[in-house]
């Protein structure tokens, strides 16, 4: 080879080695929000607070079984009443200045009037209700689940992280603040859904008294992400992700219906194979990847990741194919970047020799923002490719895929810097939220919508979520109460 083409060919691989890199480090100077150090800002008040007697509030609150079931009849609704006289007790201050509202039976507002009404208002959620404790881990409790036990530096029982900790964090920066003296320029709301665990009414009904006051909020923030130590693959430290919007909910019925019969002359095809067939075809065949949910959220993450992964993203265009397989290879990820199918109930026969006349099946799908549920139905058709096969959605818990909230807010802004105040040396990063929350239902009077908890959480933590021995720290909880302390104060301005 002429010694002209061996330059000409060297000069072209290290040009594309210098525009990789090139682009690498333009990736990896994520948002400044991201990169900001500091303590907790001293231009906002700070009132004390007595942490020992917010733990004791809390324990409390878990005491009272305010229990949401699959089956409403199970439901115990007198304890919803309870919690919120206890409510009363705890925070008197919070009942004599904002307007207390009841809404779908159970469900509150409290408005705070700010001191501009021309502001719109911002607002705080989170849900009273909690999920059951399985009967059969009891008997690996720590201490019982509504015991509400103060012991070895935490609280015990279910909700301390889902979420009546939240709850009661933002009851106790309103108390605090408004025996402070301050008074928000913005109206400050707190809004607390009653069966947001059930995907209820609760928020439905929440937002639909604030449209009858011709309400359109500032911002909005709920349960979501916390802050995670060690519970992300390839990150060091401490990141904190931001939900800035959720997956879509779609439940499908599968039926089959053929001739049944005696079990010793099965036909060549049966209602329990044919339809075990085409759950196999949804499996085999998963909705396309798509990497446009996670690109700000792994940017974000840049400051914290290896310099293999940085690479990576910021070249998309040549190493596209390699950064899918390493995220589908894990299915949290996964489910990150693709609408996922979830077959969870089948059904069909009711003897052992007799061939059963028809079968039944739900499949449950998360969608990504991007797809739609009649996108998702198509898919299904097209995979499934049997007329025998008929689905259809099952019950009313269907949603689209929420809006994406803006990252360049001012909301957003203030809630990052607000993050890394209280988390010193923690990046922020948006995310996509895999589950569902009441902060679904307000995007029809709200843009800027996000969802975070101020909690550290180790991936031992995230077990107890729903699980055994679900606790919560003395002094998280009081952390929690002091952002939200500052927080209140951050978006309430103009």
């Amino acid at each position: 080879m002429p010694i002209t083409y061996v330059i000409i060919v060297l000069a072209i691989l290290l040009f594309l080695v210098a525009f990789i890199l090139i682009r690498t480090v333009l990736y990896s100077r994520a948002p400044l929000s991201s990169l900001a150090t500091g303590s907790a800002d001293e231009d906002f008040a700070s009132p004390e607070f007595d942490a020992l007697e917010a733990a004791k509030h809390l324990s409390e609150s878990v005491q009272v079984k305010t229990i949401s079931h699959e089956d409403p009849a199970e439901d115990s609704k007198e304890y919803f009443n309870l919690l919120q006289q206890e409510f009363e007790v705890m925070y008197p201050h919070v009942h004599q200045v904002m307007q207390k509202e009841i809404v779908g039976d159970y469900s509150l507002i409290f408005t705070w009037p700010g001191s501009n009404p021309e502001l719109e208002p911002v607002l705080f959620t989170s849900h009273q209700d909690v999920v059951p404790a399985d009967p059969d881990t009891l008997d690996q409790w720590t201490y019982p689940p509504f015991s509400g036990e103060i012991a070895e530096g935490f609280i015990w029982g279910r909700g301390t992280l889902d979420i009546k900790s939240q709850v009661i964090a933002l009851f106790e920066a309103a108390e605090s603040l408004i025996i402070s003296g301050y008074t928000p320029e913005r109206t400050v709301i707190l809004a607390f859904g009653h069966d947001e665990e059930v995907f209820g009414v609760g928020a439905k009904k929440i937002v639909a008294r604030l449209q009858e006051k011709g309400m359109h909020l500032h911002a909005l923030l709920d349960e979501g992400g916390t802050i995670y130590n060690g519970g992300l693959p390839g990150i060091a430290g401490q990141a904190a992700l931001i939900g800035i919007g959720e997956k879509g909910y779609l439940s499908l019925r599968f039926t089959v219906e053929m001739e049944g019969g005696h079990s010793s002359t099965p036909s060549n095809e049966t209602a329990i194979g044919i339809l075990s067939q085409a759950i196999t075809r949804l499996e085999t065949h998963p909705f396309p990847p798509s990497l446009h949910t996670v690109k700000g959220m792994f940017q974000g993450l840049a400051p914290a990741s290896p310099f293999s992964m940085q690479l990576a993203f910021a070249n998309l265009w040549l190493f596209k194919g390699m950064v899918i397989r390493q995220l589908s290879s894990n299915v949290e990820t996964d489910a990150a970047i693709r609408t996922t199918i979830a077959p969870t109930i089948f059904r069909s026969g009711v003897k052992d020799n007799i061939l059963p006349a028809k079968a039944e099946a739900v499949v449950n799908f998360r969608l990504l923002p991007g797809m739609s549920i009649a996108e998702a139905c198509n898919h299904v058709r097209e995979v499934i490719h049997d007329e025998r096969v008929h689905f259809e959605p099952l019950g009313g818990n269907a949603w689209e895929a929420t809006p994406v909230s803006p990252t360049d807010s001012a909301s957003y802004s203030e809630l990052a810097a607000c993050i890394i105040g209280f988390f010193p040396g923690t990046v922020t990063a948006p995310y996509i939220t895999l589950g569902g929350t009441d902060a679904r239902n307000y995007y029809v009077i709200c843009d800027n919508i996000y969802r975070f908890t101020p909690l550290i959480s180790l991936p031992e933590d995230l077990k107890r979520v729903h699980g055994v021995d679900e606790r919560i720290s003395i002094d998280a909880l009081a952390t929690m109460v002091k952002f939200f302390q500052q927080l209140m104060q951050r978006w309430s301005l103009n």
